[in-house]
């Protein structure tokens, strides 16, 4: 996303002192928003993440699921319920989060106090996938600073070590 080197600088500090090195993954769209309903997007994240741990937060944890396919392991932070199968908003994207692949090991996280419709979809994601794990964050809402969800993290880049 742009400008997102900047703004996750403190994030890829954290990565960092994990024994972690960093990438972002470079995303081209047209406009100043990215193209709800269109899906170009995903294969320019499948280009740059094949064999690798990839980490996605909110929006970007959703370009992850269906644009990482040949990902060794995803990381899908309070991942974004834009699919069809959400009654909220099924303008936005015309995809299922079936469209991911299944047999990639995920993790997936989500802050306790986000909105039902967050915790359902984090649900069906986690079930989506044949190896997940699934954390719900203690205390945390869709903020990827809080230090329990950093916590969080720094567990499962432990455990990938």
């Amino acid at each position: 996303m742009p400008g997102a080197e900047q703004r996750f600088q403190p994030f890829v500090e954290f990565v960092q002192t994990q024994g972690w090195e960093t990438e972002f993954v470079q995303i081209e769209w047209s406009g100043q928003r990215p193209p709800f309903g269109q899906t170009e997007v995903f294969e320019q994240v499948g280009a740059q993440t094949a064999g690798k741990i990839v980490m996605g937060f909110s929006l970007g944890a959703l370009y992850s699921h269906l644009g990482a396919l040949q990902a060794k392991h995803l990381i899908l932070g309070s991942i974004s319920p834009f699919f069809l199968e959400d009654d909220d908003e099924p303008q936005r994207w015309m995809i299922s989060f079936r469209d991911g692949n299944a047999v990639t090991s995920a993790d997936v996280l989500l802050g306790a106090n986000e909105d039902a419709q967050m915790h359902r979809r984090a649900e069906a994601v986690r079930d989506f996938y044949t190896q997940s794990s699934y954390t719900v964050v203690p205390d945390a809402d869709h903020e990827l600073w809080h230090p329990n969800y950093l916590a969080a993290i720094g567990k499962v880049l432990n455990r990938l070590s």
